[in-house]
């Protein structure tokens, strides 16, 4: 009787460790799962960013176009939001057409956003 008891919590300690592998395994997954997705998003977010910042660009080239109607404060927000808030004042901010003199000549740094 004894032997059967032993042979007993034998399987039931094997059928625990199982579980608890399959546990680790499940919340391993589920992490890098997570961490997939939310980098997909910062990705998704960074491409739009960058959208925004061409088509700024480009009508920045366009003489006839009047910048006052930029959200230059909502541009900031966002770009706070996908970088540190150094690298976000670093990038500079065309406001009413002066941005390059209030920048010494270097709008975006490669001349793409020149008025």
């Amino acid at each position: 009787m004894g032997v059967l008891k032993d042979l007993k919590i034998a399987d039931l300690e094997k059928e625990l460790r199982a579980t608890k592998d399959e546990a680790a395994k499940a919340l391993i997954n589920f992490d890098y799962e997570k961490q997939e997705i939310t980098q997909d998003a910062k990705v998704s977010a960074a491409i739009a960013m960058y959208k925004i910042q061409l088509q700024m660009a480009a009508e920045a080239q366009d003489p006839a176009f009047d910048r006052s109607s930029w959200d230059v404060e909502g541009w900031k927000e966002r770009l706070a939001e996908l970088e540190d808030e150094d690298e976000a004042e670093e990038i500079p901010m065309l406001e009413g057409g002066d941005a390059d003199k209030d920048q010494g000549g270097e709008a975006g740094g490669d001349g793409a956003a020149k008025v």
